[in-house]
């Protein structure tokens, strides 16, 4: 006989799925075990299925089954016991005690209502959340034996529950105060785990560095000229670079502050902020120690306030700030303490005269004019300038004279790469004959210059400010263009490169908005050419007229660069947003120069009017140009502004300096552009620029595309017209 359980009334009880004899038989072998309840499941589930165990030990009791144990009532004190003890002792310890089941204690600790964590005591959770420390900290501060605790055990295999006491806390916290910052814990922090009951810190800690991360290296150093029967080379040298790791040594030890996260002065390596050997001090222990382990690693030897090499000779200052300040370290870290030692004096352009004989004749197709052939005098008398000149003065020229007739390996460092690939035009239109390297990795291009006779006069190896790369020296001339880019927050390191002379070019060294221009003079020379006025009133640079074209929106200004470009035959746009300019690139059919044109010099002599990205914003030169418009800018940068201006100043057919602003931008935001413009003596109008019908700057005929014609132009090649079938329309 089967019975199923399908009906509404079996479920709700109204109908006994089992029979009273069925539940006699069911009885007849019920003991209430575990074992037993699943077998007669199994057994009965046969005969009615969908049968569950509470129905097994219910039939057992209606069949007349009565446990043979019997039942014991939880007393007050037992109750108690349960809770001060739950957290403490395990489950089977206190059934144990109170000789009860587990089954038993653990139903009624949860019919009391007692939590888990109750007490006093902290859990592991409860610190990491106050602290803010990881909670793997602190258990290795337990298995370190700095830290004791208790563990709570459970059943089946789960993690025991770790307590902690305030006085066990507070015992670490007065052997490793380096843990944790506790006089400046949150409130909550401090009331809870009564943290204003230990003792002030002290100021200082012993950590050790036990890294093994240091490895050997090996590469090719430049030991300078090498003497040949043909022409001049560079000599190299394969050096071997071996250092033993802090771990191979025993490790380093040295004081460091107590809450800071140490940095060890001989591999580099970042150190554990914990002292293992738990020694303190309030005393400034100074950076003899320091300087000593870093000497100790470059095989001198710290002394009365000097580096002594193995001779026994004194080490020049300035050879060790190369090596600090190398391209590893953190770029702002290491530009706060190069901005220190400016402050107090540190000076890295050496005043040595160029000597006569080492002065050879000029091979470049161009001869100096006389203020030019002055400002070069300057840089023969000290061996270090900047030239301050203004655009168009021709301070690249001065550059190209300092690296073509002082014989070797030179430097030049550039802004970005359409101004290297300018330099390298120059020098390859310029020079009888030249040798242009590329090399990838690093990125840097090499300059060959080779005199009338066909002997090789000078290297010139060109990077960025950009590059990461370590800049082995030595160097005969380092050439800073656009030297107002050398203090910046990864540039700097570069003014650490070992040159015998060197020379800066920018007409804005000193007008950086974060104010470190002033140490363009500590790095690169003294600065000369910084009267404007006189230069343009001997007629030596143009005095462009300026107009402050005010629009009302970004959608107006964009109407302006139409209107311009009706009005002249070439005309530049310097925008700050790459959006900007892509959408005038669309609207008007022009070339849009930035960091992702390839070929960006190639496309920039190719274009009548064009617009440029920040990439063009210092030291281009586009001779043709008769307007440039100053779109869109970073911010007030006052370097920026007179920049591009600069641009129009190296066009022999200049008109004007547009320059396009709404009210706000002109009164309120970014006034100082164009003060900056007046301050130099440049004459400024201000105009309110009109508004014109939309369609009228949306399309161009023929002609106007001609007029605007550019070395590509999507717009044209896709109706089949040439660039010389243009041409021809003009």
């Amino acid at each position: 006989m089967t019975h199923t359980i399908s009906s509404d009334a079996a479920h709700r009880g109204r109908i006994p799925l089992l029979t009273i004899e069925q539940c006699r038989q069911i009885a007849g072998e019920f003991d209430g075990t575990t074992t037993t309840i699943d077998r007669l499941l199994t057994e009965w589930r046969e005969v009615v299925p969908g049968l569950k165990r509470h129905n097994i030990a219910a039939a057992a009791r209606r069949g007349g089954y009565e446990t043979s144990k019997e039942r014991k009532a939880w007393t007050d004190a037992e109750d108690q016991f349960l809770r001060d003890n739950w957290h403490r002792l395990s489950g089977d310890e206190i059934a144990q005690r109170l000789e009860r089941t587990f089954t038993s204690v653990n139903l009624r600790h949860k019919r009391l209502g007692i939590g888990r964590y109750d007490g006093h005591e902290l859990t592991i959770r409860d610190l990491e959340v106050l602290t803010k420390l990881d909670h793997r900290q602190w258990r290795d501060f337990i298995a370190r034996g700095w830290l004791k605790a208790r563990k709570r055990r459970r059943r089946c295999g789960a993690a025991p529950i770790t307590y902690v006491s305030i006085t066990a806390l507070h015992a670490m916290l007065r052997e490793h105060p380096e843990i944790y910052d506790y006089r400046g814990a949150p409130k909550r922090a401090r009331g809870l785990l009564e943290l204003d009951a230990l003792p002030d810190a002290p100021a200082w800690k012993r950590v050790v560095c036990n890294s093994d991360a240091w490895q050997p290296g090996v590469r090719q150093m430049p030991v300078g000229r090498t003497m040949t029967h043909g022409a001049p080379a560079m000599a190299e040298r394969l050096q071997q670079f071996r250092l033993r790791s802090c771990a191979t040594i025993g490790g380093t030890s040295y004081w460091s502050p107590l809450y800071s996260l140490p940095m060890c002065p001989r591999c580099g390596c970042q150190v554990s902020r914990y002292s293992p050997d738990a020694l303190f001090t309030d005393m400034d222990p100074g950076d003899d120690e320091v300087i000593t382990i870093q000497a100790r690693k470059l095989g001198m030897q710290w002394a009365w306030g000097q580096l002594i090499d193995a001779e026994g000779r004194t080490v020049n200052d300035r050879d060790v700030l190369a090596a600090l300040f190398d391209g590893t370290r953190s770029a702002g870290r290491s530009l706060k303490a190069f901005e220190k030692l400016l402050d107090v004096g540190l000076s890295l352009a050496a005043t040595t005269a160029v000597p006569e004989q080492v002065m050879l004749d000029n091979i470049l197709k161009l001869e100096l004019r006389p203020d030019q052939e002055e400002a070069l005098q300057s840089f023969v008398a000290t061996g270090a300038m900047t030239a301050a000149h203004a655009m168009s003065f021709g301070k690249s020229t001065l550059g190209m004279m300092a690296m073509t007739r002082i014989p070797g390996r030179h430097l030049l460092m550039v802004d970005a790469q359409l101004l290297r690939d300018q330099w390298v035009e120059k020098l390859t239109a310029l020079a009888p004959n030249v040798e242009v390297v590329r090399r990838a990795k690093p990125s840097m291009h090499e300059v060959r210059v080779f005199d009338r006779t066909g002997s090789l006069r000078s290297a010139i190896h060109i990077y960025s400010y950009q590059t990461r790369a370590k800049l082995d020296g030595p160097w005969v001339v380092g050439c800073f263009d656009e030297v107002h880019r050398l203090p910046a927050r990864r540039a700097h390191r570069h003014a650490f490169v070992q040159t015998q002379y060197r020379i800066g070019l920018s007409s804005t060294p000193d007008m950086r908005c974060d104010g470190r221009g002033v140490f363009v003079s500590k790095m690169t020379g003294a600065i000369v050419g910084s009267d404007w006025n006189e230069q343009m009133d001997g007629g030596v640079v143009p005095r462009i007229p300026v107009k402050v074209l005010l629009v009302d929106d970004v959608e107006h200004k964009h109407e302006v660069v139409g209107t311009l470009l009706r009005q002249h035959n070439s005309v530049v746009i310097l925008c700050e947003s790459i959006a900007d300019g892509e959408e005038l690139r669309m609207r008007y059919g022009i070339p849009f120069i930035s960091s992702r044109t390839k070929d960006k010099l190639q496309v920039l002599r190719g274009a009548k009017s064009v617009i440029l990205s920040r990439v063009g914003d210092a030291g281009i030169s586009v001779p043709h140009c008769e307007v440039t418009v100053d779109h869109s800018g970073l911010f007030g940068s006052r370097i920026q502004s007179l920049q591009r201006l600069g641009r129009l100043m190296h066009s022999q057919r200049a008109l004007y300096h547009c320059i396009l602003m709404t009210h706000e931008e002109r009164y309120v935001r970014f006034a100082a552009r164009v003060e900056a413009i007046k301050a130099k003596g440049f004459p400024v109008e201000e105009v309110r620029a009109e508004r014109q019908s939309a369609s009228v700057h949306r399309l161009l005929s023929p002609a106007l595309q001609a007029r605007v014609s550019a070395q590509e132009n999507q717009f044209l090649s896709l109706l089949g017209w040439r660039r010389d079938e243009l041409n021809q329309t003009t």
